[in-house]
């Protein structure tokens, strides 16, 4: 389905930024995943072209979790 396609691109993207074994919906970018903001605001340029929408930055203090990033990406795309 799209949601399972875009979980996975999300996913993958993540994995190119922490060494992490595994990337789960519940996992923190920045406790689990070891993401810097500066790590964070890279990886949202990545969405934006991956997935070709804007997202403000007023919006990138949203994602806490990896469920954030998805729900919201649902939300836009």
């Amino acid at each position: 389905s799209e949601e399972v396609k875009m979980i996975n691109e999300v996913i993958k993207i993540l994995y190119d930024y922490t060494d992490v074994k595994e990337i789960k919906e519940t996992s923190m970018l920045e406790a689990d995943l070891g993401l810097s903001s500066l790590d964070v605001v890279s990886i949202v340029t990545e969405f934006e072209d991956t997935f070709h929408i804007e997202i403000p930055d007023r919006d990138i203090g949203k994602f806490i979790r990896v469920k954030d990033i998805i729900e919201y990406l649902e939300a836009k795309v």
